[in-house]
């Protein structure tokens, strides 16, 4: 399993370089002039030459991609436009947030989709599993910004019931935190519900077909230990696929619903970082997200070993 990792890493940095070159590049597609947006229109030419000078934004875009690669490798993601901090620091801490709120929405979509996909398969074309499926499919359709919205008109702006926006350290006051965190879970949580939803009922309905649970109901075994011993366990290959590749989903939603509940996690750091067009921090978000992916999809393939002991890393 460890040179299976290995190579799965080794394999990983050509997509990460160009994943690079991608953010490098895009960044200097950006419309406007940082030099413009921090001096204003007016602003004597020769300061914003020199600006644009000590910033390195006058050097040809090719050149300051290798030496910007350059400090990457060397662990130095560079220091922010507008800021002048470094931004590793910075970016650590904002990560941690984005963390909170992801695996908080990971594991609720998880609580509920998977027993759900479950009970919607056990009673297969029944109004249970109708319901189940409208239920999921608006989950799927509906834009986090929309249901985002309506949850602080509703639970903060009419209710007043969950405070509407803003952040706290859980260890400075851990239940204004788990407050602060109700709706943006919810937001977030409520499209990979569904996703999980439908395809653990498609799993489970190719498994409860198959020959060894039918074997297992003829001998006596209880209905609960077939579905989670047997069913759910076999089905699990696919469910799982969909949850790594929902992580990325998820790191991308952050971007939409960090802004809209003023949660100072990476995404609004990075949506913040276009509007000003300070490109470091933009390429070490890009980059952030993702290392972060190609972790989660590396976990995910390793897991599939614990799963399902019939497969070995060769």
């Amino acid at each position: 399993m460890l040179q299976f990792s290995v190579r799965r890493l080794l394999a990983a940095l050509p997509i990460l370089l160009g994943i690079t070159v991608i953010a490098y590049f895009l960044t200097r597609t950006i419309p406007g002039d940082v030099v413009a947006v921090m001096l204003g229109t007016n602003a004597d030419p020769q300061v914003a030459k020199l600006m644009r000078h000590n910033l390195h934004l006058d050097q040809p875009v090719v050149l300051g991609y290798f030496d910007w690669l350059s400090g990457v490798l060397r662990g130095d993601l560079g220091q922010s436009i507008r800021s002048g901090l470094p931004i590793g620091q910075d970016l650590a801490v904002r990560f941690g947030r984005t963390a909170q709120l992801t695996v908080a929405a990971m594991l609720l979509a998880l609580a509920l989709g998977i027993p759900v996909g479950m009970i919607a398969a056990v009673r297969r074309n029944r109004l249970t599993d109708q319901v189940i499926s409208i239920v999921a499919l608006l989950g799927i359709s509906t834009p986090d910004f929309w249901l985002g919205t309506l949850l602080i008109l509703t639970f903060s702006l009419q209710l007043g019931w969950l405070p509407p926006a803003g952040y706290a350290a859980p260890g400075d006051n851990l239940a204004l935190f788990l407050k602060l965190l109700i709706l943006p879970t919810l937001t977030l949580a409520f499209q990979i519900m569904g996703i999980i939803a439908r395809f653990t009922r498609a799993a489970m309905l190719e498994v409860l077909g198959q020959d060894f649970v039918r074997t297992a109901r003829a001998k006596g075994v209880t209905e609960t230990r077939v579905l989670y011993r047997h069913a759910l366990r076999n089905a699990m290959i696919p469910i799982v696929t969909v949850i790594g590749l929902n992580v990325g989903f998820l790191l991308g939603g952050t971007v939409i619903v960090e802004t809209i509940f003023g949660w100072p996690g990476i995404g609004s750091l990075a949506l913040t970082a276009i509007n000003q067009r300070d490109y470091p921090v933009v390429q070490a978000s890009v980059m952030l997200f993702a290392l972060t992916f190609t972790v989660v999809n590396l976990i995910v393939d390793l897991l599939y070993g614990v799963i399902d002991v019939r497969i070995r890393y060769a």
